[in-house]
């Protein structure tokens, strides 16, 4: 690496630049640390040395260099309505701080984010843009979407401002369904859902309501990036549903909302399922068994809630190598606070729990992970079904005071180093653990896990490793990248990332 190069490198990523010395690589240094102040802060850089023997922990980037054949789109938060009245809520020199968190230049990177199409849980109250009985026409469909124009639209406004002003590319808005209008249901009502959960009569009407909605949105100046066509297809829940199988749903993408959006919205991208990582296998084999379907669908996008199952989302990568996998929500309900802790610190093990997940997912073969809510009050909603969780930014809305949580900083260090259009490296780790007990709720790690450590390759040819430490002692290590190699520290219950200039020697593999 030339000197001029590495000062360029640590320029642009606003911080000071490392001594360099001639042909010596440094690999700049970020880290948040339970059991310190560290939040995504700058450490000492850490210089490379020739690669050298050691009988401790090892992560190994592995050489040559195998990719991801597809690129990472981004990292983000959902627009849902109710992030968006607590967004509302707070004076306005206070709404631009929590956009520049998320999206501003000196923020965390945000590049993608998650709309409901309709009303959700995390909604006050049900809603649709055409509850006219029958309506197969839409001819009463609210094409100003006003209900959205309350909120949801002026929050991702303001979002889509602050991330140009960093000169970003527009945020790729993802849009999903909890339920059609009453009338086209089984059960009659938005809340629960039978099964099947659509009138077969009333598919081509859905079909035609996710265009014009599209195009609404447009008409706003929000345009729609993707669309999963159900959010969670598989659970009868108590708030918005409509449940489809795995048949059913691929039958309505591959005849009706398929070619209907290729008509009107060619350019909006499908994601099939959006659904939990332990069934996303099944689900991928049943869009690859419909060929009308396949023709529509760019991907499989899944969550988290039954645990890891990083296995299933490896073998959709490697079974079904065009398929791109998308991580599209992920939230711990309040009830797994711990003991003691306060809004105001919010639960240090839930950012642990995010890092994991995502390093899991990446090294499976996801190309971005969504967070579920932006913003929510100090009760963990609003939500009309008590269905109250955490966020990475909470709002006394009664104060007006902010509270950042431990998984905004955990966010941070996938959204702001994995940039979009890198794309993951295999990483291989030695004499560290690896957990192989049973299945745990989602978002636990431990020291069972060893560390965890995913690398990306960006588009700039920069590497960014990122390391997980849910011990609670300190672990030294060495990390390795060809045949130069450093020796690292990570205290307990920690998360690292390491960025510093591709080794020019290593070559890059084909795709994997």
């Amino acid at each position: 690496m030339a000197p001029t190069r590495a000062i360029l490198f640590v320029f642009a990523l606003g911080i000071a630049s490392p001594d360099v010395v001639a042909g010596q690589r440094f690999a700049a240094l970020v880290q948040s640390s339970r059991d310190s102040s560290d939040r995504l802060t700058r450490k000492a850089d850490v210089p490379f040395v020739p690669n050298f023997d050691t009988s401790g922990p090892i992560i190994e980037v592995v050489a040559p260099y195998q990719v991801n054949r597809h690129e990472i789109e981004g990292f983000g938060g959902a627009f849902t309505e109710a992030a968006a009245l607590v967004y509302q809520s707070l004076p306005p020199e206070k709404r631009q701080h929590v956009m520049d968190l998320y999206f501003g230049p000196n923020g965390i990177g945000y590049s993608v984010g998650r709309i409901h199409m309709n009303s959700c849980d995390f909604s006050p109250k049900n809603y649709n843009f055409d509850d006219v009985d029958g309506d197969v026409d839409l001819v009463h469909f609210d094409t100003s979407v006003a209900h959205d124009q309350e909120a949801m639209i002026p929050l991702v406004k303001d979002a889509q401002a602050t991330a140009a002003s960093r000169n970003a590319p527009p945020i790729k808005l993802l849009a999903s369904p909890w339920s059609p209008p009453p009338w086209m249901k089984t059960n009659g009502k938005m809340d629960g859902s039978n099964k099947p959960g659509l009138k077969d009569e009333y598919r081509e009407a859905w079909a035609a309501y996710f265009s014009k909605w599209i195009t609404a949105y447009k008409d706003q100046g929000v345009p729609i990036w993707a669309i999963t066509p159900q959010n969670e297809a598989e659970f009868a829940a108590p708030w918005e549903a409509c449940v489809y199988t795995p048949e059913q749903e691929m039958e309505f993408l591959g005849s009706y909302l398929g070619p209907k959006l290729a008509a009107d919205h060619p350019e909006v991208k499908t994601y099939v399922f959006d659904h939990n990582k332990d069934h996303v296998y099944q689900w991928a084999q049943a869009l690859k068994n419909n060929p009308n379907a396949s023709k529509y669908a760019t991907g499989i996008a899944m969550h988290w809630y039954i645990g890891d199952h990083f296995d299933h989302v490896w073998q959709v990568h490697e079974d079904f190598p065009d398929v791109r996998i998308l991580a599209t929500e992920a939230t711990f309900e309040r009830y797994r606070w711990h003991p003691g802790v306060t809004l105001v610190e919010g639960d240090w093990s839930f950012g642990e729990g995010y890092a994991h997940d995502i390093i899991g997912d990446l090294r499976s073969g996801s190309t971005g992970w969504i967070d579920w809510n932006l913003f929510l009050d100090q009760n963990g909603g609003p939500n009309h079904v008590n269905n109250v969780c955490d966020a990475a930014i909470l709002v006394d809305t009664n104060t007006k005071e902010v509270y950042v949580h431990p998984q905004y900083y955990a966010m941070g260090h996938f959204s702001k180093y994995a940039i979009p259009g890198s794309r993951t490296i295999t990483t291989m780790k030695w004499h560290t653990p690896t957990y192989s007990g049973k299945d745990r709720p989602y978002g636990t790690c431990s020291a069972e896990d060893g560390l965890e450590a995913v690398a990306v390759l960006r588009p700039d040819n920069q590497v960014a490793v990122i390391v997980l430490n849910c011990a609670d002692n300190a672990i030294d290590f060495k990390l390795q990248d060809g045949d130069d190699a450093l020796h690292a520290n990570i205290p307990g219950h920690s998360i690292q990332t390491y960025l510093f200039d591709r080794n020019e020697a290593v070559k890059r593999q084909a795709f994997v």
